[in-house]
């Protein structure tokens, strides 16, 4: 039987003595004097039984926050994955053992190799091993992407870290600029803005005004604007919205495919500036996440001034709004 002198009884607030009679609750362990469990007929902590409560002993030390072997993350007690980058968190269970290597970030197969996903499983841990014909290159939190290691890109990137830097190891490796990102093909410049993405947030902002300009036009001269009555007649306008809005979507293609390689290229700047002036250590790590991860203040501010340029844009316009609505609609 388990040695509970010195604990409290939660009913009576009584340390237990040596030879207490002595109940446990079945759910959680909680032990209590017999007399005392008898009296209140249910455990005080019921309500936590579907949490996982256990019970710990008063003198227990207290469990310690479990830290990511890849972003040194401290994390909530008993979480199996780091909030921050994804990776498996240490077994508490496994203290004494011998330390796992760090899991890697990400791992691919030769593009060039038949074999399937079961030799992937199958082949031993390493940074590039041969198993039937197939290899595969790890990428641990020390290990370089363009010379700068991968915790802290991942420190940097803050958000979605494991995604971007597995897009970063394979333009590495592959010497490939493009990688399709429908962030930024659907959002354009609030995923620059939200990435701290700031010179190509503003100029893709002024693209979009620039080539929304002709169907602002368009739509002031259908409603009979006097902003726009000067203006020629002729199907030059209608013209000019269609070459705009092909250059439009030439403008979400280029950052649909290359939005993810510009911001390795700016993320990498800002890394190195910061690893420069920086020795390696906490304060590092604090400059990385505050320099990089994202800005939910920009995404609010770029959308308020987009609504307010819509609403600016309806009190320009004319007496004939119901021509607008009806274009709008169809």
């Amino acid at each position: 039987m388990a040695d509970y002198k010195g604990n409290q009884c939660p009913v009576c607030h009584t340390p237990f003595q040596e030879g207490d009679d002595i109940v446990v609750c079945p759910d959680c362990g909680t032990p209590y004097h017999r007399a005392c469990w008898q009296k209140v007929g249910v455990c005080v902590h019921q309500a936590e039984h579907a949490t996982g409560f256990e019970w710990r002993p008063d003198n227990a030390p207290a469990p310690e926050e479990p830290v990511c072997p890849n972003c040194g993350t401290h994390n909530p007690v008993g979480a199996r994955f780091c909030n921050h980058c994804g990776v498996p968190l240490p077994d508490p269970d496994a203290a004494g053992a011998a330390a796992p290597e760090p899991p890697p970030i990400y791992a691919r197969p030769n593009p060039g190799s038949t074999a399937n996903s079961a030799n992937a499983a199958n082949a031993a841990p390493g940074a590039e091993e041969g198993f039937a014909g197939f290899y595969r290159k790890e990428l641990g939190p020390e290990d370089p992407i363009d010379g700068i290691k991968a915790r802290d890109w991942a420190t940097f990137v803050g958000n979605s870290s494991l995604y971007y830097l597995m897009q970063f190891f394979r333009m590495e490796e592959t010497r490939h600029k493009v990688s399709v990102c429908f962030s930024a093909l659907f959002l354009g410049p609030i995923y620059f803005f939200y990435r701290k993405m700031w010179k190509e947030g503003a100029i893709f902002t002024a693209l979009t005004v620039l080539l929304s300009l002709p169907t602002v036009i368009y739509l002031l001269a259908i409603s009979q604007s006097p902003l726009v009555a000067w203006l020629p007649g002729g199907n030059w306008l209608y013209i000019l919205l269609n070459v705009c809005a092909v250059l439009d979507w030439v403008q979400m293609i280029l950052r649909c495919l290359f939005a993810v390689y510009w911001y390795k290229k700016e993320s990498a700047q800002k890394i190195r500036d910061i690893c420069a002036r920086i020795p390696d250590g906490p304060a590092r790590e604090d400059a990385l996440a505050l320099s990089g991860g994202t800005s939910a203040a920009a995404v609010v501010i770029y959308v308020v001034a987009y609504l307010a340029v819509i609403a600016l844009i309806v009190q320009m316009m004319g007496p004939n709004v119901q021509a607008v609505i009806s274009l709008v609609s169809l």
